[in-house]
């Protein structure tokens, strides 16, 4: 049996769409950020980075997006949610390091400008300068993804839940107003809301 470790809207997300399209059988249990559950004594255990998502694979966990996302592919190989050979394979490795690096990364000082700066000040530059990479990051995505339909062009693939999870991202309230117009990541998000895997994921966390 798998178990998911997940916070509601939180990166964890990818991981849970993923279970679910895999079609595999999974429990989830919620580790709520906002009141500090990845600190406790018992969750440290599984993940000792106070992060999620973790998967619990047996007396195994698994951490990490990028890992846990080729896992599951791997359990599955007749659904080919990952490509396995060649150049394909290295390009579905590289959109998903792009986006636990990257495009990660350029939320966190809108999201946590506390954990880059101490006082009210300095927290308000950071969030002003991270806005503007932000933008950046997000129009070269936009760019990059074009038309689509999907991260890897014709074929679905795990790199896509993991994709939203960023779009999804973008369309929180404290980011309203302040984007550019990204017109393929708006189409990209309204394809995925619509693939089953997604809306049940989002349904199961409450954010359907």
């Amino acid at each position: 049996m798998l178990k998911l470790y997940y916070n509601p809207g939180s990166c964890s997300l990818a991981s849970h769409a993923a279970l679910e399209e895999a079609g595999l059988p999974y429990e989830a249990e919620l580790i709520d950020l906002t009141q500090n559950a990845q600190f406790s004594d018992a969750y440290r255990q599984k993940n000792p980075w106070a992060r999620v998502p973790a998967l619990q694979i047996g007396d195994d966990v698994l951490t990490e997006n990028i890992a846990i996302l080729n896992h599951i592919a791997e359990l599955v190989p007749e659904k080919a949610l990952l490509p396995t050979e060649g150049l394909a394979r290295a390009r579905a490795l590289e959109w998903l390091a792009l986006l636990s690096s990257t495009v990660h990364v350029a939320f966190r000082p809108i999201f946590r400008p506390g954990r880059l700066a101490e006082t009210a000040e300095g927290q308000k530059d950071v969030a002003a300068t991270g806005l503007n990479s932000l933008k950046s990051v997000l129009a070269l995505l936009d760019e990059r993804l074009g038309k689509g339909p999907y991260v890897l062009g014709d074929t679905f693939s795990l790199c896509d839940p993991y994709l939203f999870v960023f779009v999804f991202w973008a369309r929180r309230p404290i980011l309203e107003g302040k984007l550019d117009p990204l017109p393929n990541l708006d189409a990209f998000a309204e394809r995925m809301r619509a693939r089953p895997s997604i809306s049940a994921a989002l349904a199961q966390e409450g954010l359907a």
